[in-house]
């Protein structure tokens, strides 16, 4: 088993040299996961850093030919994960995909980190070509309205800030265009500062029922890596998989280590604000009273939100609601290491890298740890990273707290 990278170009994913990167670290997430934060899950992130490379591992003799093949923008890299037993030939299953982004040169060496496909869009506005600044005065009137499920209209905001640009293609497949739905957006051009591409994709992700969304690398052929747009439908928020993946854990064995349990209070009150100013500012108080209101009471505890892009009381009210829900009961979340080399009695590897992707159901069964009840719990993977070993950390999300 080992870890193949390969230069590529970032608009058409086609493979170019392959590239000797000694030591990295990696991340992979369809969230923000951590506790110390509202539960606003965002988007697919992916991440490679710590990239530090000596001039004579990359490809090219020249100056020019070194800048040609690690060029900041133009040029990306995949990591492939290659289990062992699989075809040599192959150079294995995508993992981690980004662009170079930025680099820095030094006598020895050059360094850099990976700009994921969801960060790429951060650079990317949903702004309709050829209509910002046309109108009388040099105003922008023009606005866009889709219709159709959530995933639909996250399709078309990603093809208006891509491939519909003047240069602007990149690798990735959008399945889900023109689906069919109930939701509604509209991209106003004048409001330019709130439409890059990824602040409309977490908005849609974070609105109350708003699905998990992400960018899955694969090889499209033997010559090109491409990114699968994946999203969750209006009517399952999660993300589908084939099989429900199962990890075991008890003293001295199982599948993980250093699982660890993390606990957290909940909110009850969620202060929302929106657009407006001052005393014309929008406003909504989302709460739940139930755990302030039992016979062994919890303490009250308040949250505030604040996003002046949300323009009506509906909207305004369905992002608070989603905050609440998230964080109105006692909470706990769980992590985890597990070695994607380990293989069963017959030599297959037990959890290879490329099999479960973050959004996705695992069934974790316990036994005597200290302070969970034995049994099966059932959590969504929501990050996983790692180095350049096979040793992988799980992060799951939080979930309400069984004990309670």
């Amino acid at each position: 088993m080992s870890w193949t990278h390969y230069l590529y170009d970032t608009t058409t994913g086609l493979l170019a040299a392959p590239i000797d990167l000694p030591a990295f670290q990696w991340s992979v997430s369809v969230s923000d996961s951590t506790l110390s934060t509202t539960r606003d899950k965002g988007v697919d992130e992916d991440d490679v850093s710590g990239l530090k490379v000596p001039w004579s591992a990359v490809p090219g003799s020249t100056p020019a030919a070194r800048n040609a093949a690690l060029m900041a923008g133009k040029r990306s890299i995949v990591s492939m994960w290659r289990p062992a037993g699989s075809d040599p030939s192959s150079p294995g299953v995508p993992i981690v995909t980004g662009s170079i982004e930025p680099r820095t040169d030094t006598w020895n060496d050059t360094s850099f980190s990976l700009l994921s496909t969801m960060q790429q869009l951060a650079y990317r506005y949903v702004v309709e070509e050829g209509r910002f600044g046309v109108d009388e005065g040099g105003t922008s009137r023009s606005s866009v309205t889709v219709n159709g499920s959530y995933r639909a209209i996250a399709c078309e905001a990603i093809r208006l800030a891509t491939s519909a640009k003047p240069g602007g293609r990149l690798p990735i497949d959008l399945p889900y265009a023109g689906e069919t739905g109930s939701r509604t957006r509209t991209w106003n051009a004048w409001n330019v500062q709130n439409l890059s591409c990824l602040d409309v994709l977490t908005k849609i992700a974070n609105v109350q029922a708003g699905p998990d969304m992400q960018f899955r690398p694969y090889l499209a052929d033997a010559q090109h890596v491409r990114q699968r747009f994946v999203a969750a439908s209006d009517g399952d928020v999660y993300l589908g998989q084939q099989v429900m993946h199962s990890l075991r854990a008890f003293p001295g064995g199982g599948d993980v280590d250093d699982l660890t349990i993390t606990r957290a209070a909940p909110v009850q009150r969620v202060y929302a604000t929106g657009a407006g100013t001052d005393e014309a500012t929008l406003c909504m108080l989302a709460e739940d009273r139930t755990l302030i209101e039992m016979m062994d009471p919890w303490p009250l505890r308040e949250s505030a939100k604040s996003d002046t892009d949300l323009d009506n009381i509906p909207l305004l009210t369905a992002h608070a609601n989603a905050t609440l829900n998230a964080n109105s009961r006692p909470l706990m979340q769980a992590s985890c290491t597990i070695d994607v080399a380990d293989e069963d009695a017959s030599g297959t590897p037990l959890h290879p890298l490329g099999s479960f992707w973050p959004g996705e159901l695992f069934q974790l069964s316990l036994s005597s740890y200290p302070s969970l009840p034995d049994g099966d719990y059932t959590m969504r993977l929501m990050q996983m990273s790692g180095d350049e070993s096979s040793r992988v950390k799980l992060v799951f999300d939080i979930m309400d707290d069984p004990i309670y």
